[in-house]
């Protein structure tokens, strides 16, 4: 029965080792310290998201230095400002010589809008084809130092544009550092470590006029250490062709309570490579908990810097503990959701996650770490497995309702057993023209990678033939929301799960009553 297991996971091994470098290999060594810390936000104009610059033009590029609580934007000196690229070598290009006081955000604060002269910015290197952020220097007339970084990339760059989440919530996006003082750390050299987790969540959020989208990885540098290890031979740069839609740390939407979902990624992959499915999730009135397992699913920066690489090969799973450290991580993660509830730090989650209905739902490793945590938390209502091979004791079954995801092809023993054994009601998903990581965001991701390294291919990245990759986004966020909103939600019978005239041909539909 576990012949297929293990090809899947020696497969998704072989996948690991193309993205992160392990899997017996060396892992990728440590990026680069992030040089765009900066003191004060910055906005390159006119401010529309994605802040795509004209190369070959003639006019100046304007930059807003925005204002707040600490700063004065008008005490700005225009004499000392500077742009450059932080990425690069190119000398900096200096302001000219004046500035214009404007209001750019709608905050209510004056902002500073400085102007650099674009044919200088190109022929200084400042501003060209593979430009992704800018770097502002400069002092206030009482010489205190003002830095800054906004992205900005030359309007005929390739972007990978993830599709737009499509319900009535804006989205929000922050991070968690997790100890877990309970456990000692298994996967680290040093003596008594405790695990460390970071969480990284998307959630329903207050639309704000004018905010700009977060970063595709909100820490750059676990982003780099993802593209630049193993056999991808990508340029440090590549994600920040990749565009999203939550704010970072935008406000709540004002709703009562909101339902939770925790998810779990496959093995060697960072929850950021599934944004499209979870922000979809959280547009839609989900707070949405996504864990980094630390050593086991991509490189880690922790607020201090400490980085932690992914150096847990996925290969031969079972009995080992890097199944078991999983599903810890998950139940973890689940009791500081309740915590996370009776008291937030920044208030921004007291009191506002329905515990009462929480899913769990997971890819590959994560599908089949989250069953055992319904298994183990009778508390949880739903849980889903996106074509993982199940493991552990899952042959006991458990009793909330399941969504199994897999690929068309797929042959996999513990599935059927699974099925078998039920002891609530299983929706089976079988995908046509899918491979491993159709269910990520790989697919959206694949030109933009392939432009860089033509060996990046479908084939070995395992994202299948469906086509366009937009189209594989669509299957996977409808399905996995249509599950959520009738198991988790509570929202009455969804037409898709019940056999309905959903539009997608690809998918075959299997409902297995309790």
């Amino acid at each position: 029965m576990f012949s297929k297991s293990s090809q899947l996971f020696t497969s998704l091994a072989a996948v690991t080792v193309l993205v992160t470098g392990c899997g017996g290999k060396k892992p990728p060594p440590e990026p680069l310290p992030e040089v765009c810390t900066g003191t004060t936000a910055l906005d390159v104009l006119p401010g529309v998201y994605p802040n795509a610059v004209e190369l070959s033009g003639t006019d100046a590029l304007e930059v807003a230095v925005l204002g707040d609580a600490t700063l004065d934007a008008r005490t700005l000196d225009p004499a000392t400002a500077s742009l450059s690229d932080p990425d690069g070598s190119a000398p900096s290009v200096s302001a000219e010589k004046t500035l214009r006081e404007e209001d750019v955000n709608g905050d209510g604060q004056v902002d500073a809008v400085l102007r650099f002269p674009r044919p200088t910015l190109v022929e200084q290197g400042v501003l060209h084809a593979e430009v992704s952020r800018l770097k502002l220097d400069a002092k206030t007339h009482s010489g205190v130092e003002v830095s800054g970084c906004d992205r900005a990339q030359a309007s005929d760059h390739l972007l990978a544009r993830l599709p737009a989440p499509t319900g009535l919530y804006a989205v929000g996006t922050t991070t968690f550092h997790w100890v877990d003082t309970s456990r000692e750390e298994e996967f680290s050299e040093a003596k008594r470590d405790k695990r460390e987790l970071m969480v990284r969540v998307w959630y329903p959020a207050t639309s704000q006029l004018r905010a700009q989208p977060a970063p595709y990885f909100l820490v750059r540098r676990e982003g780099i250490a993802q593209m630049t290890g193993g056999n991808f031979d990508t340029p440090a740069r590549t994600l920040d062709f990749v565009h999203a839609h939550a704010v970072a740390e935008a406000p709540l939407a004002a709703d009562a309570r909101f339902p939770v979902i925790l998810f779990s990624p496959g093995a060697g992959f960072s929850p950021t490579f599934y944004t499209s499915l979870l922000e979809e999730l959280a547009s839609h009135g989900y707070v949405v908990v996504a864990t980094s397992h630390t050593y086991t699913t991509g490189a880690v920066i922790f607020p201090d810097g400490r980085y932690a690489p992914n150096t847990e090969d996925p290969g031969g799973l079972f009995g080992t503990p890097f199944f078991d450290t999983t599903v810890a991580d998950l139940r973890f993660v689940l009791s500081q959701v309740r915590a996370l509830d009776a008291g937030d730090a920044s208030g921004r989650f007291t009191g506002k996650l329905d515990l009462e209905r929480i899913g769990v739902f997971g890819h590959s490793i994560g599908g089949a770490a989250s069953t055992l945590v319904c298994q183990q938390e009778p508390g949880v209502r739903a849980c889903s497995n996106i074509d993982g091979t199940f493991q552990g004791s899952w042959e006991k079954g458990i009793g909330q309702p399941f969504l199994l995801v897999h690929t068309q092809a797929a042959d996999d023993g513990t599935h059927r057993s699974f099925i078998k054994d039920r002891r609530a009601r299983v929706y089976e998903v079988s995908v046509s023209q899918s491979g491993h990581l159709t269910f990520s965001d790989m697919p959206l991701l694949l030109e933009l990678m392939r432009s860089y390294n033509s060996k990046v291919t479908a084939d070995t990245l395992e994202t299948g033939t469906l086509a366009p990759a937009e189209r594989a986004a669509a299957i996977t966020r409808a399905w996995v929301l249509a599950f959520a909103d009738e198991t988790v939600k509570g929202g009455g019978e969804s037409p898709l799960l019940q056999g309905g005239s959903g539009d997608y041909p690809e998918v075959t539909l299997k409902v297995h009553s309790r």
